[in-house]
């Protein structure tokens, strides 16, 4: 019951988006969902490196959850900045994201809210395609999948 009172006004954002984004009259071209993700931590050993992600992005916003480095369940909420040639799209989503007890790292207090930068390049072959992407020090892999 406390992880639900602490994570309520995520659940509901996340909630909110995703509505939004099925009820949309052109979410078709728009809307993205990615599912899972796996990292190479590129400084430190004995990280978590399957991460679990489940996001919904639309209209260049996106929100999600995921387990972090630290296998901590992680809420995020962001905007994409995209530049795209031919088939390959590159960006940087720039936000917030609640489940690290710090920043950078772990302390073992309770999560906090800190800020997100991830850049990420994408083939888009289709329906379904890769996207790398690196956050803190880890390079993930993820799939997206047009909605």
């Amino acid at each position: 019951m406390k992880w639900l009172a602490n994570n309520i006004l995520w659940l509901l954002l996340s909630f909110v988006i995703l509505g939004s984004a099925l009820y949309a009259s052109n979410a078709q071209a728009e809307t993205y969902l990615y599912v899972g993700a796996w990292s190479k931590h590129i400084a430190s050993d004995g990280l978590n490196e399957r991460h679990d992600l489940l996001a919904v992005e639309h209209k260049g916003w996106i929100v999600g959850r995921f387990d972090n480095s630290y296998n901590r369940e992680t809420y995020f909420a962001a905007k994409k900045w995209a530049w795209k040639h031919k088939n390959v799209e590159a960006g940087i989503y720039a936000g917030a994201m609640r489940g690290y007890t710090t920043c950078w790292g772990e302390d073992g207090s309770n999560a906090n809210v800190c800020p997100m930068v991830a850049p990420y390049i994408t083939w888009d072959s289709g329906t379904v395609t890769p996207q790398i992407f690196l956050l803190g020090e880890a390079v993930a892999v993820s799939i997206r999948i047009a909605l």
